[in-house]
């Protein structure tokens, strides 16, 4: 397996397989990385790094953060929008009072990441269904722990 490392931080770049480079100290095609060929292993680079000494995959002091809790919160956002469209329909069977309630928790959705920077701010707008059901709750429980 070729790992294409940085030779001053030690973070895995990339890896995977394809043509031997040889003794594993050439360059990479990555800016200030190396290519290490080390055996096959199962390999995550949030919280592994190839430590240069050992020439090992090894565990980070550290894990990487996740870089994309924004995009998963927009997106239970954006599944919720589309699972309470029916609600908002003029023919839906309901009273207009429920459309309206139905109308307003959409809004807090679309509005939800306006001016809010972290999943925590923007899920703590976000209010539960106006049935009772709250949709959000599991996301909440493990993005903002």
């Amino acid at each position: 397996m070729n790992i294409h490392y940085n030779v001053t931080t030690e973070q895995i770049m990339s890896y995977g397989y394809g043509a031997d480079h040889g003794d594993g100290f050439e360059d990479s095609h990555f800016p200030g990385c190396k290519v290490a060929i080390i055996p096959d292993q199962p390999i995550d680079a949030r919280t592994q790094r190839f430590d240069v000494a050992t020439w090992k995959v090894v565990d980070k002091e550290t894990p990487d953060s996740d870089p994309f809790p924004m995009f998963e919160v927009r997106g239970a956002v954006a599944r919720e929008l589309a699972e309470t469209d029916k609600f908002v329909l003029p023919d839906f069977p309901i009273v207009e009072t429920e459309r309206a309630a139905w109308i307003d928790y959409r809004k807090m959705l679309r509005d939800s990441s306006k001016g809010r920077t972290t999943p925590a701010e923007m899920l703590a707008v976000i209010p539960a269904r106006p049935d009772g059901a709250d949709v959000f709750v599991l996301l909440r429980s493990r993005l903002t722990a």
